[in-house]
């Protein structure tokens, strides 16, 4: 009688244990960034502050960059893949892998720059397309004039460029209104103090054909086949020694891409 009483006692602290630790999975490790708040991590990933402060044993809602946090299970997004970071991997070549623009990534993960580390764990946003990601750039808002605007950027910048290499400069162009590094406006960024050859020269002055016109509609509508860059130069003719401490992303025709 004695023997039966101990078996289910300990059976009994068994199924309790199973089932505190359940109460506690989490789906994943999140490392917190510069900006970062319980409040929007929560929102980003479906939960409340309250409840990250739960999983976390945090007494208050103070958090530091570089903090690591557990993501309970269930507020995992269904829209999303996790992915650690693996020794030699970059932005650009996670993005690639996943068939994402890098700076949908770092917008995904709060990052503030191209740094990541190896281990980290990365949302990987699913279930949208490059098109989609500007939306509020694009379809409901770019007029006719902003397409002819950079159609004449591409125009005069590359066309001596195949139309693929025509529509990697517009990408770039689009990037930079997508990125905090530039101005938040085509016209911002395309008029930028020493941005663009074509705008010093007065080459951007001169009238689009048909497929920079092309090029320029195509990339507003989402194309990049830059994935994600921001820089671009003829490694035949730039002196800017600068341009070459960035990450290369392709090379396109004459130009080599970068972020």
């Amino acid at each position: 009688m004695q023997r039966h009483r101990v078996k289910m006692i300990v059976i009994m602290f068994t199924i309790l244990f199973s089932v505190l630790s359940m109460g506690t999975a989490w789906a994943w490790t999140y490392y917190v960034q510069q900006g970062d708040s319980l409040y929007f991590i929560g929102q980003r990933f479906g939960t409340s502050s309250q409840e990250l402060k739960g999983t976390n044993g945090l007494k208050s809602t103070m958090i530091y960059p570089g903090q690591k946090l557990e993501i309970p299970e269930k507020a995992q997004t269904a829209s999303s893949n996790t992915y650690t970071v693996k020794a030699g991997d970059s932005l650009s070549s996670i993005a690639m892998k996943f068939g994402v623009k890098y700076s949908q990534i770092r917008s995904a993960n709060n990052l503030t720059s191209d740094l990541i580390l190896v281990g980290q764990q990365l949302l990987i946003p699913t279930g949208t397309n490059t098109s989609a990601s500007r939306t509020n750039l694009s379809r409901s808002s770019y007029d006719r004039d902003q397409v002819m605007l950079l159609a004449k950027l591409i125009y005069g910048e590359a066309r001596g460029e195949s139309y693929q290499g025509q529509l990697a400069i517009a990408a770039v162009t689009l990037n930079r209104v997508d990125s905090p590094l530039f101005p938040n406006t085509l016209r911002g960024v395309i008029f930028e103090p020493w941005a663009f050859t074509a705008v010093h020269d007065g080459q951007f002055y001169m009238e689009p054909n048909s497929t920079a016109i092309k090029a320029a509609t195509d990339a507003l509508n989402g194309s990049d086949p830059t994935n994600g860059a921001l820089y671009y130069w003829n490694p035949a003719t730039a002196t800017n020694t600068w341009v070459w401490t960035r990450q290369i992303t392709g090379k396109i025709g004459q130009h080599l891409f970068a972020i």
